[in-house]
This record gives C-alpha cells, sequence and structure tokens, in this order.
C-alpha cells in the first residue's frame, strides 16, 4: 500500500510536467466553456436576453402581442426585404409578417441553436394571435425536433456544459493512459520499474488512481466554473454525478490502454486520441442533440462511448431527462470495459518490457 501511495503522489506532480495530458484535461476544457459561455450568453434561462421580433403588419394588435409574451420584444417595419436585411445583419433575432390572412415567420438558424425558446416561435405567436380573435387561416408549419427538458429549463449553454465535461473526461482519462503506457516505455521508464521490487498491479494501481484524481478533480471545477462564471444553473444529483464520473473515466482509461497496446508510438498514439476525440466531438451529441443529425450520422453516435457518457451527464445535472437505469447501465459497461483492458493490455504492456 505504502509503494501505490508513493506513486500515487508521483502521478500527481508529474501530471503538472506532462504538457500534452496537462494541456487536454485541464486547459482545453476551461477553454471550450468561455469560447461557448460568451458565444451563447449567460443563465439558465436566457435571463433578460429578449428575442428581438421583426414586424411587418398593418394590425397593430400583433405588435401588442409579440410584446406580452415573455422574453419577446416587437420592432415595426416597413418591408419583407428591411427584416431580412436585419436579421442578417444581426440587429434582430426573427421576423413577423402578417397580411391579414397569413402569418410568416422569418427566422435565424443561429438563434435557434442559442435560444430553445425560439424554437416554439411560431406556434407562440399564433397561438396568441388566435386568442386575441385576429383570424388566421394559415400557419407556418415549423416542423423542429425539440431538446427534451429535464429538471432544469436550460440554455444551449447550459446543455452544452456538460458535453464539455465528458470531453475533459475524454481527454484527460485517454491521454494519460498514452502518455503512461507509450511516452514511459519509449524512455525506458517501464523497463526500469522491471528490475524493482514494484511489482506490475502496484505500478498500474498506482499510475491509474493518481490520474483518475486529477481527471475528476478537473471535470468538477469544469462544472462549478459554469456555474458560477456564467450563472449556468444545474439540478445536480451528486451521487449519480460521482458515480457517472468516475466510470466514464474508468472506461476513456480503457481505451486509452487499448489505443497504446496497438500504436505504442507515442506522437501515433496521440494523434490516433485527438482523432478520436474530433469524431465524437461531432457525432455523440456531446454539444447538440444527435436528433439535429442526418439518420445515417445518428447511428454513428449511438455506438460512440462519449455520447453515453455525454448524456449520463446530462442526467444527473438535471439537464436531461432519464433514467437511474440508463446512467447506471452505461456505467456498468464503462467498469467492464476497464477491468477487462487493463487485465488484458495493461499487463500485456509491462510483459512486453
Amino acid at each position: 500500500m505504502r509503494v501505490i501511495w508513493k506513486l500515487f503522489l508521483a502521478t500527481i506532480k508529474t501530471f503538472y510536467r506532462d504538457r500534452m495530458t496537462f494541456f487536454f484535461t485541464l486547459i482545453f476544457p476551461f477553454m471550450f466553456v468561455i469560447i461557448f459561455g460568451f458565444v451563447f450568453g449567460m443563465g439558465s434561462s436566457g435571463g433578460d436576453n429578449k428575442l428581438l421580433v421583426g414586424v411587418l403588419s398593418s394590425d397593430k394588435r400583433l405588435l401588442e402581442v409579440i410584446n406580452n409574451i415573455d422574453n419577446l420584444e416587437a420592432k415595426g417595419f416597413d418591408s419583407i426585404e428591411s427584416i431580412k436585411l436585419a436579421i442578417i445583419n444581426g440587429s434582430i433575432d426573427a421576423g413577423a409578417i402578417y397580411d391579414g390572412d397569413k402569418l410568416r415567420l422569418i427566422l435565424n438558424l443561429t438563434t435557434m441553436q442559442r435560444n430553445p425558446f425560439s424554437r416554439m416561435l411560431g406556434e407562440t405567436i399564433a397561438d396568441r394571435l388566435t386568442k386575441s380573435n385576429v383570424r388566421i387561416d394559415k400557419i407556418m408549419d415549423l416542423n423542429l425536433n425539440a431538446i427534451e427538458p429535464g429538471k432544469v429549463v436550460t440554455t444551449q449553454l447550459g446543455y452544452m456544459i456538460p458535453g464539455v465535461v465528458a470531453i475533459s473526461i475524454f481527454n484527460g482519462a485517454l491521454f494519460s493512459m498514452v502518455s503512461i503506457f507509450c511516452d514511459y516505455k519509449k524512455r525506458g521508464i517501464l523497463k526500469r520499474f522491471n528490475v524493482t521490487p514494484i511489482r506490475g498491479y502496484q505500478f498500474i494501481v498506482g499510475m491509474i488512481l493518481g490520474r483518475f484524481v486529477v481527471t475528476i478533480l478537473s471535470a468538477t471545477a469544469v462544472l462549478l466554473f459554469s456555474q458560477l462564471v456564467f450563472k449556468v444553473q444545474f439540478s445536480i444529483n451528486w451521487t449519480l454525478y460521482l458515480i457517472t464520473a468516475s466510470t466514464s473515466i474508468l472506461g476513456m482509461m480503457a481505451l486509452g490502454i487499448l489505443i497504446s497496446s496497438i500504436f505504442t508510438e507515442p506522437s501515433v498514439a496521440g494523434n490516433v486520441g485527438s482523432l478520436l476525440m474530433t469524431v465524437m466531438i461531432f457525432f455523440s451529441g456531446v454539444y447538440f442533440p444527435l436528433e439535429f443529425l442526418p439518420k445515417y450520422l445518428r447511428r454513428i453516435g449511438e455506438i460512440l462511448p462519449l455520447g453515453y457518457i455525454a448524456r449520463s451527464i446530462r442526467i444527473s445535472t438535471g439537464v436531461e431527462s432519464g433514467t437511474i437505469t440508463f446512467v447506471l447501465n452505461t456505467s456498468l459497461g464503462m467498469t467492464i470495459a476497464f477491468f477487462t483492458f487493463v487485465f488484458i493490455f495493461g499487463s500485456k504492456l509491462l510483459k512486453a518490457e
């Protein structure tokens, strides 16, 4: 136990000297949070950021209806072209055109991603117009996929933060194993351990435990940082979150060990890890729901482990509705993968020395 403790402390200290692992574990996730925070705005439900709707109508009641809807503000225009130009320039978020018979809605797709409420904008305005006894023969039907709400109503930023936490776990766990089992092997460090009284399992447990603690602290720091700086509120089930984060780290460590056993050159293994990270960011539903992707791309996301990790974290933070069974099944799968890969490939890597 004393040997494992010393290896654990040594791993914590060397973490800050490993530039690649330090960057991808700590700096990279915080960069994402800061960038997304300023791009998608602050607050869990949009705060005071109202959607500005350009209105073209001879019926003044449309202006009144829109101004009476929470988080909406109307601005009158004299032509469709001026509304379109204002949307392109970013001075308004949407346009509503009513000629007495039909209601037309012009919506900036960027606004749809930034503000979940905008996805139901057409239905909301039409409903209020109907209730104000304004006759509408035809309403534009918006065929949109809405994010299933969880315990808290969140913005796009609130939906993305658990994805950033998942990326932090992926990077910290995977690249730490690549560093230990590839870089250490190339530099002859593993060979030196083989001539010491330290047993293989002590080396693996000590190293993994050190990187495990660093990764889970980094991921949790990202979550708390987003709450503190950008006022993103979650309904966190801490027990469920810690189970999810802990087992996810083990699962991604297993993937790192697998990559290290196949690609023994540190630079090659690092490039493979970076490629996997890029693929998973775009196809795992990390930053936007899989429903937004074409069906054939959705199938790719359904087999990538990062998607299950991100969804489990969203469920444990209350951003997305889901069952505890899903989270526990994902955690069980990650744990099984970890022990399987460690026993098979971890021992193989040490014996190869």
